[in-house]
């Protein structure tokens, strides 16, 4: 689970990039777990990748690549 492995490490002053893929749900659904966990991380707008012409442009918003 996702919330065990935030759990072992210090992320403060990190910018932590949430993506998953999933058949039924989307990331949104999981996004409070990572500022309740990581409250001094700083938490990117997360993807739901089901669909590989949305991670590019994603990336892109992000500054990731250009």
């Amino acid at each position: 689970m996702i919330a065990t492995f935030l759990e072992s490490y210090n992320f403060a002053g990190k910018t932590i990039i949430p993506f998953c893929t999933s058949g039924s749900d989307s990331i949104d659904h999981s996004l409070h777990i990572f500022g309740e966990i990581c409250p001094d991380a700083t938490i990117a707008e997360g993807l739901t990748a089901n669909n590989e012409d949305d991670i590019e442009p994603w990336l892109q918003e992000l500054g990731m690549i250009q």
